[in-house]
């Protein structure tokens, strides 16, 4: 049992702040992001913000725009607080606080997934718990408010908001598409890095502008320019401790306000007078301590982050991107549980392992204090059991996850031949390199001759350039074949993938037809059986007619013999009568 010493410490030790040398705290995002939202104390991601935003706000589409960056596809924000939301944490849908932000504490150029088919480039935010493995191997279904979808020649255009796809033909564009699984990994953290710069190259025919990215000193909205785009990204130290200023309990405001939503079930705008409602109960001067919690300044940590700051402006570049995440692939310190939250059942795993905060830091009675201490010790055995759940799923995962690693092997077997066609046309444009370093051998003997002929050297060297030139020629070629080839490769992964699809299309039309084929015999034996019945039915009435038949002939010929027996016998003679005897 957690002693009254502790609890009390736990309920009233100054949580710790900003922490300096080039790296923040978790407290920096709760001082930053309040003037713009709203803090609320939910009780299974804890500390969540929700935006002071117009009705049509969507995360990763609104006041913003994707540019290609050393980092893959990077969402630039007009936000003056899209540096934090943008790049770190996640975002999830509530039915009644709409779009809230969790907060995380590694940087990314955005966390969505991606989608590509139909004409479209379709992203969507990820929601808590799902990490770049899951999303890419097809574990993510994210629910349908949550897709954009932009035609794809405008992909990289600075408007791309204005031409976004009306939410109704979502679904439709949803189903006919696939997943972008392109990602590389730097410094041990995988990201996502959405469509190729020679993908849009291809389809809008004009260059992609890929930028290089700097870190800003200060938080605010990126800055572009001179092909480098400035975003705030400054490493972060988890802080137990931290906690906004002032944090809204969610389940008590939502049970004396049951009709003053921000979100909508399944919906795609906010209402955002019940957003400034929100913000004004916050805010007030003299904050409702039923619904506001209240914490005193903190003290500004001294504990330096685990994995450092991310790459500078000067320091050496990211791996070139890959097409595909192999199973069992780092996906970064930190990575939060890979566990998939329903709609509007959120994942126990997320629960946030701190204590309530009291509403005002006064004494509290020793009453009170061993009510909080019940309180804690139910959410404790509360989190106990849904920690079990998790572990549930998480070992039927894991089943799925191997099945996941077969398929991935033959995958791999299937690329692996087309590699060795690919290898086999480079070592043909490696033959035509080393064809050309032969001919630029020449070129410097026919000019060693020249100087010792003594010819005249203007010829001799135009001799030597043709030769040269006819030399870059053929390197350019072999480059060129080398492209060509790698191109192959990139082909062929992506008819894989579209013959997978097939594949699974055909079985599921063979299982349909296999359904109706065993149905369609069901019917026939069905009917077979109802045929026979009948049949035996008028079998027996034809044999019980018969045999009625046959009585009644017995019965009328025993009749006729009867009679005739009768009309045969003798009549009997009369008897003779005694006479009476004489009396003498």
């Amino acid at each position: 049992m957690i002693s009254m010493f502790a609890l009390a410490f736990m309920l009233f030790v100054p949580n710790k702040g900003k922490a300096q040398d080039g790296y923040i705290s978790d407290q920096e995002f709760y001082d930053q992001l309040a003037p713009y939202g709203t803090w609320v104390q939910d009780d299974y991601y804890g500390d969540v913000w929700i935006p002071n935003v117009d009705e049509d706000f969507r995360p990763y589409a609104t006041n913003g725009y994707w540019a290609q960056t050393e980092y893959g596809n990077t969402w630039v924000s007009d936000y003056p607080w899209g540096w934090a939301t943008f790049h770190y944490g996640r975002w999830h849908y509530d039915d009644y606080y709409g779009w809230e932000w969790i907060p995380g504490h590694h940087w990314a150029p955005a966390w969505v997934s991606w989608r590509h088919g139909g004409g479209y480039y379709s992203w969507a935010p990820l929601d808590a718990g799902i990490s770049i493995s899951i999303s890419i191997g097809g574990g993510y279904n994210a629910p349908n408010n949550y897709w954009v979808c932009a035609p794809e020649r405008y992909m990289n255009s600075p408007r791309i908001y204005n031409y976004y796809a009306p939410h109704t033909q979502v679904v439709n564009i949803i189903r006919n598409t696939t997943i972008i699984n392109n990602t590389y990994v730097y410094n041990n953290q995988t990201y996502a890095t959405g469509p190729r710069p020679a993908d849009i190259q291809r389809i809008t025919r004009r260059p992609v502008t890929v930028y290089k990215i700097n870190n800003a000193g200060r938080p605010g909205a990126p800055s572009v320019g001179h092909n480098a785009i400035n975003i705030y990204r400054p490493a972060v130290n988890a802080t137990p401790n931290a906690r906004p200023a002032r944090v809204v309990n969610a389940q008590a405001y939502r049970q004396a306000n049951p009709n003053a939503g921000i979100g909508r079930a399944g919906g795609v705008a906010n209402n955002r007078a019940n957003a400034q409602k929100l913000a004004a109960v916050v805010h007030s001067s003299k904050p409702n301590t039923q619904f506001v919690n209240v914490h005193p300044k903190p003290i500004q940590s001294k504990v330096a982050p685990e994995n450092g700051r991310p790459a500078q402006a000067g320091g050496a570049r990211p791996s070139l991107p890959s097409n595909t995440s192999a199973p069992g692939r780092n996906e970064g310190h930190g990575q939060q549980m890979q566990q998939q939250p329903a709609a509007n059942n959120r994942p126990a795993s997320n629960a946030p392992n701190r204590a309530q905060q009291p509403a005002v830091v006064k004494p509290i009675p020793q009453a009170q204090h061993q009510q909080q201490a019940r309180q804690v010790q139910q959410q404790a055995q509360q989190q106990q059991q849904q920690a079990r759940q998790v572990q549930q799923q998480g070992q039927q995962k894991q089943q799925q996850a191997r099945q996941v690693q077969q398929q991935a092997q033959q995958k791999q077997q299937q690329a692996q031949q087309q590699q060795q066609q690919a290898r086999q046309v480079q070592q043909q444009g490696q033959q035509k390199q080393q064809q050309a370093q032969q001919q630029q051998q020449q070129a410097r003997q026919v000019q060693q001759q020249a100087q010792q002929r003594q010819q005249p050297q203007a010829q001799h060297q135009q001799q030597a350039r043709q030769v040269q030139q006819q030399a870059q020629q053929q390197q350019q070629q072999a480059r060129q074949v080398q492209q060509q080839a790698q191109q192959q490769q990139q082909q062929a992964r992506q008819q894989q993938q579209q013959a997978q699809q097939q594949q699974q299309r055909a079985q599921q039309q063979q299982q349909q037809a296999q359904q109706r084929q065993q149905q369609a015999q069901q019917q026939q034996r069905a009917q077979q059986q109802q045929q026979q019945a009948q049949r035996q039915q008028q079998q027996a009435q034809q044999q019980q007619q018969q045999r009625a038949q046959q009585q009644a002939q017995q019965r009328q010929q025993q009749a006729q013999h009867q009679q005739q027996q009768k009309q045969q016998r003798p009549q009997p003679k009369p008897e003779p009568q005694p006479q009476q005897q004489e009396q003498h």
